[in-house]
């Protein structure tokens, strides 16, 4: 079953961070937001989801030091199942930042862990593994995806699978200028009956591979262009609402992004909840789904 509740960070800055652009070319580096402009957007995702009834907890970030990234706070937490709770490694030094005594004070208050694993010290050697960015779970093949970039390296990931007791599928993806996908989330997404891919950034010697291990009787795999990707068509999340009905959140840009027949089949997969966040998106280089930390 998806998550039911997640985690959410409402920014007291949000800024294209120049520690970032080199490796996403999804930010829009001359946009400058309104804070007002971020923090309508933040707040419609809260109402949305609670209005579909899923929980949502919201840490208010404080101005100072400067978190220009803060509003996704999946890269550097997990969550998963079984309360264990996972500090990740995170490439840029703005946003080790994120994870700090504050907002681990409010987790532990109100998403109290039953066991937590630190990775963050890897920050130190340069090796990096930045959470539900880095790393895409298969709950029903009990599988978890990972594509290689700076922010995300092989062993690390190996060591978490196995720690979280998942099967490792490793691979290469890449973007139409030929960079490696920042983060794997916005390329993949699975849910219960979807999987959303772009199968053509893979390497051929690897694609077969990957669209086997997504393969599972209920679901149906949805290819993406390299197009849709870069209108985050693949950045979407399946949670769970208070009726063990599933909620796919999606952003409005993305949503626009797919086809009919695309859409026909991912509404199968349950209820499309479209949120407007263009100024999010523009200016950060993500989507709903990084907005998002499920919480098991």
């Amino acid at each position: 079953m998806p998550a039911s509740a997640v985690f959410m960070v409402r920014p007291a800055v949000c800024y294209s961070n120049p520690q970032t652009a080199e490796s996403n070319s999804f930010q829009n580096q001359a946009l400058v937001p309104d804070i007002a402009e971020v923090l309508e957007e933040f707040d419609r995702v809260v109402h949305l989801l609670r209005d579909e009834g899923i929980e949502v907890y919201v840490y208010q970030d404080i101005e100072e030091p400067q978190k220009p990234d803060a509003i996704f706070p999946n890269n550097w937490l997990g969550m998963h199942q079984d309360g264990i709770r996972v500090y990740y490694p995170m490439e840029a030094a703005n946003r080790r930042i994120e994870n700090n005594e504050q907002v681990r004070a409010f987790l532990d208050l109100q998403i109290p862990a039953k066991k937590i694993l630190d990775f963050s010290h890897h920050e130190q050697t340069g090796e990096f593994l930045e959470g539900t960015g880095s790393m895409i779970f298969d709950y029903l093949n009990q599988r978890v995806f990972a594509s290689q970039s700076s922010r995300t390296h092989k062993h690390l990931f190996i060591e978490m699978a196995s720690l979280l007791g998942f099967e490792p599928i490793w691979f290469e993806a890449h973007d139409i200028q030929g960079k490696p996908y920042y983060h794997t989330n916005v390329m993949l997404s699975i849910g219960t009956q979807y999987a959303l891919v772009c199968a053509e950034a893979i390497p051929p010697s690897q694609r077969q591979m990957v669209l086997d291990a997504l393969k599972h009787p209920q679901r149906s795999i949805i290819e993406l262009s390299p197009q849709q990707v870069s209108a985050f068509a693949g950045n979407v999340l399946e949670l769970s609402n208070v009726h063990n009905e599933r909620v796919i959140a999606i952003s409005e840009t993305a949503l626009n992004a797919l086809d009919d027949v695309q859409l026909a089949v991912l509404s199968r997969s349950g209820l499309l909840l479209p949120i407007s966040i263009p100024v999010i998106e523009k200016t950060g280089g993500g989507s709903i789904r990084c907005m998002l930390a499920e919480v098991y």
